[in-house]
């Protein structure tokens, strides 16, 4: 399972949804990864807050494996956006980020979990919510 941001922020703030959903994935011994780029929008979104957040961020991110960005998945995530793109006869509206993760989706086979289901399903990968 590749775990997008709006799931692991909803996490860490308490949703009860996210938290049953981690919940399942952890008793049925699921491997959840977490692509390089969810750390960095992590991490930028925790230099807002304080000492506590950054470390809270810190914590959480030592449970999960992190896949890094390789050539192979910077390719895969520019062949992504350009198709949706192309589709939405030239601008989707997806971010950078959001292909990065789906290629590592689509390179692993897994699902990415996410809140935003409209994104990863325009860029043709398979979405769970919670």
């Amino acid at each position: 399972m590749i775990l997008d941001t709006s799931f692991l922020i909803d996490l860490f703030d308490g949703r009860q949804d996210a938290f049953e959903k981690g919940l399942e994935l952890s008793e049925a011994r699921t491997v959840q990864r977490v692509p390089t780029p969810v750390v960095t929008e992590l991490s930028y979104g925790a230099e807002f807050g304080g000492d506590e957040e950054r470390r809270n961020v810190r914590n959480a991110l030592r449970m999960y494996p992190v896949v890094e960005q390789d050539e192979t998945i910077a390719h895969r995530a520019g062949q992504l956006l350009a198709r949706a793109d192309q589709q939405a006869n030239g601008e989707s509206g997806i971010d950078k980020v959001d292909p990065m993760v789906a290629a590592v989706s689509d390179l692993y086979d897994e699902p990415v979990l996410t809140a935003n289901i409209e994104h990863f399903d325009t860029l043709g990968v398979e979405v769970e919510t919670y």
